[in-house]
Formats: C-alpha cells, sequence, structure tokens
C-alpha cells in the first residue's frame, strides 16, 4: 500500500439516486496535512465522514495505515474527529471532558492523568481543566474539543470545518495554533473547509472539490499558480481571478486574443498547441489576477482597446480602500458588462469614476480553453 496515512480506492456515495461522492481516488501521505476545499453540497464533509465510518461507502475502499477500514466501525478506524461544533459536555470539567473517551475504554487512571496534562500543556489550556464549557469562550472550547481528540492518540486526525464558529480574529490565531500543532504531532490530518485562507495557510496539499469530484489536487502554489480548470482558478484566490473571453485573430503578424473591450497578445506556445493549431477563431479565456494587474500612465484607445502589450483600459466603478492597498473595481469599454478587479498600492480612492491604463506582464497570464474548461498547458 505504500507509506500512506489514509488512501481512498474508487469510494463514492449515493443518498438514493443522487450521486454526491464519485469516484474518488486519493493518497495521503503519512503526516501529511491535507485540506478538502470546496463550496457548501460539494460532497468534502461527506467524504470526510465516510473516512470517519459515520457514513457507509457506496462503493469503493478504504483504507487507514494500509488497514482496510471500509466496514469497520469508527472506534475501530484509529481515527479522532473534531467537529464544527465543539459537543462538549456540560456538566463535566475539561479534564473530564477530555478523559472521557478513555474512561469509557478502561485506560488506567494514571495515564489518562499524564495524556490529559501533555495535551492542555501542547494546547496551553492547563488552567482551564477545572472549569466547565459555559464558562470557556468559543476558542477555548475548541481548543478542549482538540484535545479531547489528542488524549486518545490516534493515528489520523479528521477536522470537520473545526474554526467555523469563531470570529475572523479568533480564526486567524485558531490557524496558527493547528499549524504549530500538526508540526509538533506530525499525524496525518485531513481537514474539511469552505475557508480558502484555512486551506493556503494549513495545508501540504489542497483538494479541490466541485459536484462530488476531485477538480484539483496539489500544494497551495500549485493550485495558485497552475489552476487546472476554469472552476478552480475562479475559486482559488482573493479577490477572485479575472476570467476574459475572446477569439483567437491573427492581426499584424501576431495572435491576439480580442473581447468586448481588450486585445491580449497571446504567447506562440498557446495558440500552437494541438487542439487549436493556428486557426482563428477559437475560443479561450485569459486569467487574470487582480495582484497582477498594476497601473499604467499610457491611455486606452478612442476605441477603448489599448495595443500596447497586455494592456487593459478600466473605467473604475468602485474602490476598496484596505490600509496598504485598493481594490479597484470596474468595468471594460465595448460594451463588455464582465467585472474586472485590480489590485493596487496605496489610497487610491481618487480613482473613482475615472478611467485608467492597466498593465499586466503577459507571463501572468493564465490560458484556459472555453470548450473543456481546461488550462492550456504552455
Amino acid at each position: 500500500m505504500g507509506n500512506f496515512g489514509v488512501q481512498l480506492k474508487g469510494v463514492g456515495k449515493r443518498f438514493g439516486q443522487v450521486q454526491v461522492v464519485e469516484s474518488l481516488d486519493l493518497d495521503v501521505n503519512q503526516g501529511e496535512f491535507v485540506v478538502l476545499l470546496g463550496e457548501s453540497g460539494c460532497g468534502k464533509s461527506t467524504t470526510l465522514r465516510m473516512i470517519a465510518g459515520l457514513e457507509e461507502v457506496s462503493e469503493g475502499q478504504i483504507f487507514i495505515n494500509g488497514k482496510d477500514v471500509t466496514t469497520l466501525a469508527p472506534k475501530a478506524r484509529d481515527i479522532a474527529m473534531v467537529f464544527q461544533n465543539y459537543a462538549l459536555y456540560p456538566h463535566m470539567d475539561v479534564a473530564e471532558n477530555m478523559s472521557f473517551a478513555l474512561d469509557l475504554a478502561g485506560t488506567p487512571q494514571e495515564s489518562i492523568t499524564q495524556r490529559v496534562n501533555d495535551a492542555a500543556k501542547i494546547l496551553n489550556i492547563t488552567h482551564l481543566l477545572k472549569r466547565k464549557p459555559k464558562e470557556l469562550s468559543g476558542g477555548q472550547r475548541q481548543r478542549v474539543a482538540i484535545g479531547r481528540s489528542i488524549v486518545r492518540e490516534p493515528s489520523v486526525f479528521l477536522f470537520d470545518e473545526p474554526l467555523s464558529n469563531l470570529d475572523a480574529k479568533l480564526r486567524g490565531h485558531m490557524r496558527t495554533e493547528l499549524a504549530l500543532l500538526h508540526e509538533r504531532l506530525g499525524k496525518t490530518t485531513i481537514y474539511v473547509t469552505h475557508d480558502q485562507v484555512e486551506a493556503m495557510t494549513l495545508a501540504s496539499r489542497i483538494v479541490i472539490f466541485d459536484k462530488g469530484r476531485i477538480q484539483q489536487l496539489g500544494t497551495p502554489s500549485e493550485v495558485f499558480n497552475q489552476p487546472a480548470n476554469l472552476f478552480v482558478a475562479a475559486f482559488i484566490g482573493m479577490p477572485s481571478m479575472n476570467l476574459l473571453e475572446g477569439r483567437l485573430v491573427s492581426e499584424s503578424g501576431r495572435v491576439l486574443l480580442k473581447g468586448a473591450g481588450f486585445a491580449l497578445p497571446v504567447p506562440v506556445s498557446v495558440y500552437s498547441a494541438g487542439q487549436f493549431g493556428n486557426q482563428d477563431g477559437a475560443t479561450l479565456v485569459a486569467g487574470i489576477r487582480p495582484q497582477s494587474l498594476r497601473l499604467s500612465e499610457q491611455e486606452g484607445d478612442s476605441d477603448g482597446v489599448s495595443h500596447g502589450d497586455s494592456a487593459l483600459t478600466l473605467k473604475v466603478d468602485f474602490v476598496e480602500y484596505l490600509g496598504t492597498e485598493s481594490v479597484l473595481v470596474g468595468t471594460l469599454p465595448g460594451g463588455n458588462t464582465a467585472r474586472v478587479t485590480a489590485v493596487v498600492s496605496g489610497n487610491r480612492t481618487d480613482l473613482l469614476h475615472h478611467t485608467v491604463a492597466l498593465q499586466v506582464n503577459a507571463a501572468a497570464v493564465h490560458w484556459f480553453d472555453k470548450q473543456t474548461g481546461q488550462r492550456v498547458s504552455v
């Protein structure tokens, strides 16, 4: 089976006639932190629950540390799961909540005390051991829920949106704590979230889900810098990537992608790709991150198309000033209704309702086949 903490082979899940997870193959290495990322209803939590044994598998097999656990009960899988709701017993103090599963398993009291104290020290909650859940903040309760999992000393940790109930500041703090915890323990971890910031900051690798299928599996850098398709391109990144649809046109010895209000030079490696040939009229989508656009002194031509290398003309309809940078939101001329976003340095509220020229490095443009939605390899 190789050195895998968790393996899914052709795993699928149906609820009646509805297929919510389709023939999923996934290898999670020992000690890896893998994040399942996607919108609500994409199948990520169902996948986690199948790994935990809380949902039956409709087809396929699940292996944990090389052992087929597909039909085993949750308690026989050597896993611990942390849920979105903390599920603490209100009548028990923190120490009792953390030790409850060990008590049920008949673990010797001396070992229980040692494990609870060790976990409390790791999570910095030693001073809370005698408090009841009602006396704790949301972040403290989540630490207790994590501590309850740590004391069981499982081989695999499963997290189901554990930070969703926390405020933004506390979520940021807990992200750091979870990253440090994984570094200390080195346990195989699978973490479900819809928050891409959590995914990008915590994951060794990210599994991006849509409609029960894996759209891309890769490191945070790979999914951001080489999105596999239009779904991933639009999903990863804040603000979202600008996607401009146009047609290939040969003009003055070069090939352009022309659409309403823009014309972008297309690299030879893109238009010479086998699926396009060198034929005019092929439909492509250019993806440009808002952070890749920069203000230029160049003015757009009267027809709204800037003919310099990779230039856009933007009518700024809204400016969001964030302190160190400004987010410009507007439209291109020529009847293009698509919103275009650019992130620029400093306070640029002075640009509101003005028309500005934007430049982008040609190497920073992502190219996608409109028909298939797939990235064009260059």
